[in-house]
């Protein structure tokens, strides 16, 4: 049994002619966990004492809900790496609760994958909460094979002076969906969310992130870069939001867009909401074709035509993993990437 969801709403809906205010899912009911307790040395929660909003949204937390999916906290050893690393095999259904206490600095890396005969839905739910002066490091590698279905989501909290850093890289499979959204509840916080992605043949990439500026002083950066070729489609929502009372808060999101050919469906939808005067907001894009003299170039020096076009996708994911944090987490998720390049 399966049952169909609207996650990933724009808030407040825009001109619906382009299908961009939310998208339809369709999720298997009886998930079971893929990531067990014991593998993030974690145990059980309290699902109250994790009443975050996400990405996603309502409807995807109330499926979870529904389906018996319980949130795990995720015990770590201070800034000493935590990999969860898994390959799916099933439809599955796993809450990851990380908590960074006050003056804490935690490093996490997850990655998703799969074999390409696999045939399932894989959904991974993040929640996470910053204390005061803390730094959480959050890295999401998600490759998953051809058969596989991919659900992200990711709901956070920072408090005083706490950082979030959330570099996500998604390459490979086919339908992916994925959330994040920020609560900046305490002065002076920072937010960074980067992604990278590279989407050809057909897969698509559905996206909804959205930084709310809630304390004075906050600062919030959302900044994705990607290349998209053979009839490839993906949709990109970033919202800033600035709450009355976030004065001197300052909020940017950014896009670099690569088309690699005439065939794909790129959707962007940037969106600034100001209920306070005291702030500066920005968004921008560059959305477009390689540079002709740029290919030119690399064709005179040898590389042929497809090379060069796998060149910049390669640079695309490497621009956002190259801003992971923990140094193991970098390399490892850059070696992935390397990996990829080469085999190809």
């Amino acid at each position: 049994m399966a049952e169909k969801l609207l996650i990933n709403s724009l808030v407040p809906p825009t001109w619906n002619r382009l299908k961009v205010n939310d998208t339809t899912v369709e999720l298997p009911l009886g998930c079971a966990p893929a990531i067990g307790a014991g593998e993030v040395n974690g145990q059980e929660t309290d699902a109250s004492l994790w009443q975050i909003e996400t990405g996603c949204g309502r409807e995807l937390t109330e499926f979870l809900e529904k389906n018996g999916t319980k949130p795990v906290f995720v015990k770590t050893e201070g800034s000493k790496l935590l990999s969860v690393k898994k390959k799916y095999i099933k439809n599955s259904a796993d809450i990851l609760c990380l908590e960074a206490k006050d003056g804490e600095t935690i490093n996490v890396l997850t990655d998703m994958t799969s074999e390409d005969e696999t045939e399932c839905t894989a959904i991974l739910k993040v929640l996470i909460k910053a204390g005061k002066n803390s730094v959480v490091n959050l890295a999401q590698l998600v490759r998953p094979g051809k058969g596989m279905k991919v659900v992200t989501d990711i709901g956070s909290v920072a408090e005083e002076s706490a950082t979030i850093n959330m570099i996500q890289v998604f390459m490979d499979g086919n339908d992916i969906y994925t959330g994040s959204r920020t609560a900046l509840v305490g002065e002076n916080s920072v937010a960074e969310n980067r992604v990278g992605l590279v989407r050809t043949n057909g897969q698509t990439l559905d996206m909804n992130y959205v930084m709310k500026h809630i304390a004075k002083c906050t600062v919030a950066n959302i900044d994705v870069t990607g290349a998209l070729s053979k009839k490839a489609q993906k949709i990109f929502r970033g919202t800033i939001d600035f709450i009355s009372g976030c004065t001197g808060s300052d909020g940017a999101e950014n896009e670099n867009m690569l088309l690699l050919d005439n065939t794909i469906v790129n959707k962007t939808v940037p969106l600034i909401l100001c209920t306070e005067e005291s702030v500066a907001g920005a968004h921008g894009a560059t959305i477009g074709r390689p540079a002709e003299d740029v290919i030119f170039y690399m064709m005179s020096r040898g590389i042929s035509k497809t090379k060069a076009l796998q060149i910049l996708e390669r640079a695309s994911l490497e621009a956002a993993a190259n801003q992971i944090e923990d140094s193991g987490a970098r390399d490892y998720v850059l070696g992935i990437i390397a990996k990829k390049y080469t085999d190809d």
